[in-house]
């Protein structure tokens, strides 16, 4: 996809060109670290640790990191994920995707790219993505620049209020490794999310929740809990949920179990300095409202 190649290459410029890491004692690694690794993975690990509630992304270029060796992987598997239902959207004539938590976006270059495997034009395509986080302002900004048919929009500020506030549409609702990070960092906040999204459903009446996340208790806890709500609320819903990592019997496992399908990466020069990560690899649950 031409879009994402200019965007991973905007990454990567951005990347290599700014100032060495000059996070010092509020680098996420800094009882070893302090701007002595080699590239920022080590400190995308330790945030990614099981163990770790506390540190979080904090770095322009560790953010800029991430899209590059995670992009291809998060947008990949949103692509499989409307795949699924594939039948319903062919019958649309345009399409209003919100995505909720979107950080780097992945998940907008995943939807439009499926959307143009069905023959569809980009000016039937709508997508509005929000992120709280001030770090990715800069790249959701970015990622805009790169549509002129397409209506692609990214606010940086709390989704519920803006969408309660207007007439849009919403189809399908995203929440693309967003519930795992709520319930890592944010737990506290977890219920009042939950409340805000049954108003946002009641409101909107979206035809489609779709949750792509890591496979982790947390995450099916989350991706659990969020379906429970709902029928406690008494909505009315069908899903389906799967899983493509590689069963362990310790986290358990999560509706069926599908191959880890791999993907094409268009852009080799990305690919052999970064080694982004090249198969789905997540849980996924596809929530349709009746």
């Amino acid at each position: 996809m031409l879009e994402f190649d200019q965007y991973l290459n905007w990454c990567d410029a951005m990347y290599n060109n700014s100032p060495h890491c000059q996070c010092g004692n509020s680098c996420t690694n800094h009882d070893y670290c302090q701007g002595q690794q080699t590239n920022c993975y080590a400190c995308i690990q330790r945030v990614h640790q099981y163990w770790n509630a506390s540190i979080h992304y904090n770095c322009d270029k560790m953010v800029l990191y991430y899209v590059l060796k995670h992009g291809y992987r998060f947008g990949a598997e949103v692509f499989y994920q409307l795949q699924r239902i594939q039948n319903v959207l062919d019958k649309y004539n345009d399409i209003y995707v919100v995505s909720i938590g979107c950080g780097p976006c992945t998940e907008l270059f995943g939807a439009l790219n499926f959307w143009r495997s069905m023959r569809k034009n980009d000016a039937t395509f709508h997508y509005t993505g929000f992120d709280t986080e001030v770090l990715w302002n800069q790249i959701m900004s970015q990622v805009c620049s790169y549509f002129t048919v397409a209506d692609v929009g990214t606010v940086n500020a709390d989704a519920f209020p803006y969408l309660y506030s207007n007439q849009d549409r919403v189809d399908v609702l995203i929440l693309n490794y967003m519930l795992s990070d709520m319930r890592k960092f944010r737990a506290v906040d977890y219920q009042t999310f939950l409340a805000n999204l049954l108003t946002l459903i009641q409101q909107k009446q979206p035809r489609f929740i779709f949750i792509n996340d890591i496979y982790l208790k947390i995450s099916l806890a989350a991706s659990t809990e969020l379906l429970d709500f709902l029928s406690s609320a008494g909505i009315q819903y069908r899903y389906y949920a799967c899983q493509y990592h590689s069963l362990n019997t310790f986290i358990g496992q999560y509706g069926d179990i599908i191959p880890k399908q791999p993907f094409r990466m268009t852009d080799p020069l990305i690919v052999s300095k970064y080694n982004p990560f090249s198969e789905v690899n997540s849980i996924q649950t596809i929530i349709r409202f009746q």
